[in-house]
């Protein structure tokens, strides 16, 4: 799953998870109220969560998101790298923080790393 509120970015996430990363089934939400409509059908094996987002963001849905889906790798992927956020998403229930900048193989290598 791509939590992001940005289309473009669901849309590149989207394309480079499927094609490089091998995933073969991808659901995209553009807010954190509209991932956990998602996930009470049906729980992903990995969740990509941007944090600033409207209606809900991620460091807010983050907890409800590893509730509902315990066994889900998520791994916050976001433009604020500090180590309170850090902190915050790692107490909250994320696997793992990478920011935006970072190469996307990276955030592919933290997500298989269940």
């Amino acid at each position: 799953m791509i939590v992001d509120d940005n289309a473009a970015v669901r849309s590149a996430l989207g394309a480079y998870m499927s094609r490089v990363a091998g995933w073969t089934t991808i659901i995209v939400a553009e807010n954190g109220a509209h991932a956990l409509e998602l996930v009470a059908d049906r729980c992903p094996d990995a969740i990509v969560l941007d944090n600033f987002m409207p209606v809900r963001t991620g460091i807010d849905v983050l907890p409800d998101l590893r509730r509902a889906c315990p066994q889900a790798r998520i791994v916050m992927h976001t433009t604020d790298d500090s180590a309170e956020l850090r902190d915050q998403a790692s107490a909250r229930g994320a696997d793992a923080v990478v920011h935006k900048g970072r190469p996307l193989d990276e955030l592919a290598l933290l997500l298989d790393a269940a």
